[in-house]
């Protein structure tokens, strides 16, 4: 991959009162980048639930561990890497929320959910947590 236009970097502490500066933060992204509404609206969901997710599941809202965002602009696409200070997991462990035994859970529909609206999505274990990678194309303009 070539190298990002330009990089943003967030850092957030583990709390349900975070995402209201998560959604802040990425609304200024949109008018400052001028993001189209598709390609926002992708980014936007995709993003907020890997964040939902590290605050939750990843740091299980330890007010000490932080999530860490790093927004990269490309000239054909968006990258939003987002960081968790938790144990760390195997997505292929992780339940199929469509499957008739899970419809009624609570958790597991965020990575469907991410992996059906990004273009690309990783997932990786560090040494100091969790790092979801997620990759939007940019959609040509209307």
């Amino acid at each position: 991959m070539s190298k990002a236009i330009k990089k943003f970097y967030f850092e957030f502490a583990s709390a349900f009162s975070s995402f209201k500066k998560f959604e802040n933060a990425f609304k200024i992204l949109k008018k400052k980048l001028k993001i189209s509404d598709e390609d926002y609206y992708r980014i936007y969901l995709s993003s907020s639930e890997a964040f939902v997710n590290a605050i939750v599941h990843g740091n299980k809202l330890d007010p000490k561990k932080k999530v860490k965002v790093v927004f990269e602009v490309y000239k054909k696409s968006y990258v939003v890497e987002v960081y968790d200070e938790g144990e760390g997991f195997d997505v292929n462990l992780i339940p199929d929320p469509r499957e008739r035994e899970n419809l009624l859970k609570e958790s597991g529909r965020g990575i469907l959910i991410i992996k059906s609206i990004a273009d690309g999505v990783s997932f990786k274990k560090t040494t100091y947590g969790m790092k979801v990678r997620i990759k939007i194309k940019k959609r040509p303009s209307a």
